[in-house]
């Protein structure tokens, strides 16, 4: 529910400001995330969608969703180092809400680069985790959530007048930090 509200505050917020042509932006992709066990990001591709809005040619705002894919609970059976007798083991994808500020470097009239930062709030949770008979949920060991940075590069590679491909790496740090290849299509209104 916080993660739609801050989704919603911000196209609140960014929509009122489309009456020029071309600044308002929505975009959508895949992010490649690599297992992480201390983070409880698990490997593969994850979503991201989000809303931009570029003041002018070099400066913009963006907010975006990324929901990445859930750990195995192979890893974190792995992790125990010992037989484990039995089990219930259920993951999520951790989610990170961003927003932040973009910088972008034309290089010519087709390739861009960019660059991004800005606060990323974090929700990193497991479903179910019992280990023989251990319910680690009950110890604290199962929801965590917080604020960090961010920060992002890439190259925009403008298709139509309208359309563009955005190929980023994406550092997302703190408690739930990964690190992250996407490919995003971006569609300016």
């Amino acid at each position: 529910m916080k993660n739609v509200l801050v989704l919603f505050a911000l196209f609140i917020v960014v929509v009122p400001c489309a009456t020029q042509e071309r600044q308002l932006y929505g975009f959508g992709g895949f992010s490649m995330f690599d297992e992480e066990l201390e983070t409880g990001v698990g490997d593969g591709a994850g979503l991201r969608v989000g809303l931009g809005f570029q003041f002018n040619e070099r400066f913009g705002v963006e907010g975006f969703l990324d929901r990445a894919p859930e750990i195995s609970p192979d890893t974190i059976l792995r992790s125990f180092g010992r037989t484990v007798t039995s089990y219930s083991i259920s993951t999520v994808g951790n989610t990170y809400i961003s927003v932040g500020g973009t910088l972008t470097f034309p290089f010519n009239n087709k390739v861009s680069g960019i660059v991004k930062a800005g606060v990323s709030n974090y929700a990193a949770e497991l479903d179910s985790f019992v280990v023989d008979e251990i319910d680690y949920c009950a110890l604290g060991e199962c929801d965590d959530s917080g604020a960090d940075v961010f920060f992002s590069g890439g190259l925009i590679l403008q298709m139509q007048q309208n359309t563009a491909i955005e190929f980023s790496f994406t550092q997302f740090n703190g408690d739930a930090e990964a690190l992250t290849f996407g490919a995003i299509f971006r569609y300016h209104f």
